[in-house]
């Protein structure tokens, strides 16, 4: 098992959830309104850096990650390069 940490535009968030649904993966969780600053700018919801990102982490089975994987390296070609998407796979030691 590994966890599967995505950041992604706001206005992408459905998209990116039929991403995580569609590789078999059944339980995620979701932060919406999150903020921050990174190499497309800043994200900070305020008058002059309006936009913000939504963040989605699940634990995801060895089988699914490779599929999962994959269709974010996909989506990432059709995203404009100012909304940028950013994914991180992390280990999980174990589950209480």
């Amino acid at each position: 098992m590994k966890m599967l940490l995505i950041i992604g535009p706001r206005a992408r968030h459905a998209e990116l959830i039929a991403l995580i649904e569609g590789a078999g993966v059944q339980a995620y969780t979701e932060l919406t309104q999150v903020t921050g600053e990174g190499l497309t700018g800043k994200k900070l919801g305020t008058a002059e850096w309006p936009d913000r990102s939504t963040l989605l982490f699940s634990i995801v089975p060895d089988g699914r990650l490779t599929v999962l994987k994959t269709s974010l390296q996909q989506f990432k070609t059709v995203l404009y390069p100012e909304e940028g998407l950013r994914a991180f796979v992390l280990p999980v030691e174990e589950e209480l």
